[in-house]
């Protein structure tokens, strides 16, 4: 019976059902298999299909960080970052998808994490030898301390991110489970600048930070780093104070909400015990591709090129945005457009 499925007819059905479960998410973009995880989670979870497909927007992304980005024109390259807030009431489910979408970049993030840990505790064993010891044992003269690798971050200062993202030049997703926590900290030690890194952060461009008490300073050329989050109605008010609805930053985040006014609704319909293993194989297939560095361990990465037909789609979507733009008289709606 499964051989029977084919991407068409899933696509079919769930385009059918999407049009009754209060979305307008076009998930026909994804690929058959991400599209019935989605529709599953929906029959049986009562996750919203905007939720869900969302946040696998921001771990796609993550996931890709700086081993891809596309070539719209010559010397015109853009990366997969994302800032994706995901909109909704109190019991909206809006946590529940995000966790499961995330849980494979958890996992990995616990593997890496008991390999460091591991490593080291041999780093600091081989420090407490002498020189000579460390020669006699085979091991290396100048024991290097080892760099945890990571893909998710969560409560961490600016110092912090960028001192991690060092250690990780693929990229990073600050994950946080309520969005409002997140844009509150940035004048929690500084006026504006935290808000200026996030601004600059979005576009790729070079970061650096000045570490305090030390004269070095972290030189980030290439950052990627993707947020997702949640957050309720009634702070997307406070989230548009003082400057950042004049400074495009709240312009720069892709809002997810539902059509539907209503709770979720649960019933007897059961997950497919292998429904987490088959989206954590999708994505590990994207972790799986190497990152290139450079000696200096600045990332190189792949830039894929539009086909023509593809390219032609592209530029067909770009004249309809402008036309939505020359036709919107508010300035405020103009800035989600060209965003």
């Amino acid at each position: 019976m499964e051989k029977n499925i084919t991407p068409d007819s899933v696509i079919s059905a769930l385009m059918n059902h999407t049009r009754s479960a209060n979305s307008d998410f076009p998930v026909h973009v994804f690929p058959a298999k991400m599209q019935r995880i989605i529709l599953e989670l929906n029959t049986t979870c009562a996750f919203p299909i905007d939720y869900t497909a969302s946040a696998m927007l921001a771990a796609i992304s993550v996931a890709i960080g700086n081993t891809h980005r596309v070539e719209v024109k010559r010397s015109w390259q853009e990366s997969a970052i994302v800032y994706i807030a995901i909109v909704g009431r109190p019991g909206d489910c809006k946590s529940h998808p995000l966790t499961f979408v995330m849980r494979p970049l958890v996992n990995a993030d616990w593997k890496n994490n008991q390999e460091f840990q591991k490593k080291h505790c041999e780093y600091q064993q081989a420090i407490a030898m002498s020189r000579k010891e460390r020669i006699s044992a085979g091991l290396d003269e100048f024991p290097k301390e080892p760099k945890r690798l990571r893909y998710l971050v969560s409560d961490v200062t600016q110092e912090g991110l960028s001192a991690i993202h060092s250690h990780n030049p693929r990229g990073l997703c600050l994950w946080v489970d309520e969005l409002s926590a997140w844009f509150k900290n940035f004048t929690r030690y500084n006026t504006g600048s935290e808000e200026q890194f996030w601004l600059s952060a979005f576009n790729g461009s070079t970061t650096m930070s000045d570490r305090k008490n030390c004269q070095n300073s972290i030189f980030i050329k290439r950052p990627f780093i993707s947020v997702v989050g949640t957050i309720q109605k009634r702070m997307l008010t406070e989230l548009a104070n003082g400057e950042r609805a004049a400074n495009g930053f709240i312009d720069r985040i892709l809002f997810a909400m539902t059509k539907s006014n209503g709770k979720p609704r649960w019933n007897e319909d059961e997950v497919r015990d292998d429904l987490d293993r088959e989206w954590e194989r999708i994505l590990n297939r994207l972790l799986s591709v190497e990152c290139v560095v450079n000696e200096d361990r600045e990332p190189i990465p792949t830039v894929m090129r539009f086909t023509p037909d593809a390219k032609r789609r592209l530029y067909e979507w770009q004249h309809e945005n402008a036309s939505l733009c020359d036709k919107e008289m508010s300035d405020n709606v103009v800035s989600f457009f060209c965003k």
